[in-house]
């Protein structure tokens, strides 16, 4: 398999002016193509789940995969060297972390004319910032001002130095849509992107297929090579392996270790796997009436077989018991650990709940995706655990992607099957952080917000280190994300596919298209 590691530790995230300054806008994690790149011809993959929305201040958060071919981002990580790279921006220096420049590329254009300029780079930034738009991002731009120097530099301040903040490039801050376009389509701005990525969007069947095709403004001179960029939503995980080994597909995208040594053992196929922080499981909202007793919360963390669940969905996956892996640096298990399987104490910790409280009994809702069958054979596994504490009833509740996308972010869950995949350890302040802007689990530790502090503040790489040791120690112990399962993102291609190059990003498995060609 065709490897693409990934470095855990402060050095994949510590970044200078210098460091950017000197690099050039190569891709990440290429492969090594057969032949001359073609020009021509559409290409077609699959993936788990629909985007909720399009708009540039939602997706660049939450649907990287969906978003970073109509909009590009602003950064690129690239996972060989371990540093970022320019792509619609040429720099982003700082000197002591606190005060960055940010500089654009010249002469670059949106699919719709506009220039991609420090104006439109605020406009977006302004929105995200704005309540109304309700984005994921906003708590990213708390203690963060900016304002245009030029027409092609941004000048950023922040209230205390974040030497992490090149992340927020990549991710949810880096894709940048058109005024014009925003503006134009008002209401509609989430079925109507118009970005300076490679590709625009032609067609969206949602819950089915989006359609792109090739962006003939796109700033860099012969790219894409593809025509089009067909992206399927096919849930099952043996419907996509099937859809690829028939032709359907071109390209499968998945978390399976056991698909990805199958198709590799076949000869058919490319594999390309990317190490990631996080992985699947169950987060707990710390802000529901109930589930922010502390005891009870104790009691099914204490109810949980993880092991049982990884083996239904991930058979011959290493047990999980802690949230970052065991081949982690920055992790110390005399930190501590998820809960042990305990049934005895579930049930003591539950007794005690009731007394407390004076119930005779109750009663908890697990949400977990429609359709999906990776996360609704979890979820009935998990159902029938946690029912095995006396006087506790579990509920499902399967729900569709796009929906569940929204109640995740507007906290009315109590218990969500969730998957949480990136490429850098700086998500754990999103996730986990009082502040963070994908904690949707409301959980508050203030170890852990002093720790992750640290990681954004410190120049030393042990010392994050050691930070982020405290930080993996606590959220195991507390577990507001329980996972069953760590995952490595694969894509499963076809071999006449060439040319596909890794995302370092937070969002998972998730690749470039704009120099994949069909052999």
């Amino acid at each position: 398999m065709k490897s693409r590691r990934v470095m855990m530790t402060i050095a994949s995230v510590l970044v200078t002016g210098a460091s950017l300054a000197g690099c050039s806008g190569s891709s990440a994690g290429s492969n090594e193509p057969v032949g001359e790149p073609k020009s021509g011809g559409t290409l077609s993959w699959a993936m788990i789940g629909e985007t909720q929305s399009m708009d540039p201040a939602i997706c660049g958060a939450v649907a990287y995969q969906r978003c970073s071919p109509v909009f590009g981002t602003l950064l690129r990580y690239d996972t060989e060297t371990e540093k970022f790279v320019p792509y619609l921006a040429e720099s982003f220096e700082s000197a002591d972390g606190k005060n960055w420049t940010l500089k654009l590329r010249e002469g670059v254009t949106f699919s719709d004319g506009t220039p991609f300029d420090a104006a439109a780079v605020v406009f977006n930034w302004d929105r995200i910032k704005n309540p109304q738009t309700l984005s994921p991002s906003a708590r990213a731009t708390d203690g963060m001002t900016w304002r245009v120097v030029d027409p092609r530099t941004v000048r950023v301040t922040l209230e205390s130095p974040n030497y992490q903040l090149p992340w927020q490039l990549v991710k949810g801050l880096g894709a940048i849509g058109s005024p014009t376009g925003i503006q134009a389509a008002g209401a509609e701005v989430g079925s109507k992107p118009v970005g300076a990525g490679p590709f625009v969007l032609d067609q969206w069947i949602r819950n089915s297929q989006m359609e792109l095709t090739r962006n003939p403004t796109y700033f860099e001179e012969g790219l894409p090579y593809l025509d089009g960029l067909t992206t399927k939503v096919i849930n099952s995980d043996d419907q996509r392996l099937n859809a690829l080994r028939s032709g359907e597909i071109d390209v499968d995208s998945s978390l399976l270790t056991k698909d990805a040594e199958t198709v590799a053992d076949e000869g058919l196929h490319d594999v390309y796997d990317t190490p990631l922080v996080g992985g699947t499981g169950v987060m707990f909202n710390f802000e529901d009436p109930v589930l922010r007793d502390a005891g009870l919360r104790q009691a099914v963390q204490h109810a949980i077989d993880g092991a049982q669940i990884n083996n239904v969905v991930a058979p011959g996956e290493e047990p999980v018991d802690a949230f970052l892996g065991s081949g982690n640096s920055a992790r110390d298990d005399a930190l501590g650990n998820y809960p042990t399987l305990d049934l005895s104490e579930a049930q003591r910790l539950f007794d005690d709940y009731l007394k407390r409280t004076g119930k005779t009994g109750e009663t908890i809702t697990v949400m977990t995706y429609a359709g999906f069958p990776a996360m609704e054979q979890p979820a009935q596994v998990l159902q029938e655990q946690l029912q095995q504490i006396d006087g506790l009833t579990v509920k499902l509740a399967p729900v569709d992607a796009p929906t569940i996308l929204k109640l995740k972010r507007q906290g009315e869950f109590q218990i969500l099957l969730a998957s949480s995949l990136s490429a850098d350890m700086d998500t754990l302040y999103d996730l986990f952080h009082s502040k963070g802007a994908l904690n949707a689990m409301g959980y508050s530790n203030p170890k852990v917000d002093e720790a992750l502090e640290t990681t954004r503040t410190s120049e030393n790489p042990d010392e994050v280190t050691r930070a982020y040791q405290v930080v993996n120690g606590e959220i195991s112990k507390d577990a507001p994300f329980r996972l069953w399962q760590h995952a490595s993102g694969y894509l499963l291609a076809d071999n006449e596919v060439q040319g596909v190059t890794a995302a370092g990003t937070a969002a998972g498995a998730a690749f470039n298209w704009e120099k994949a060609w069909l052999n």
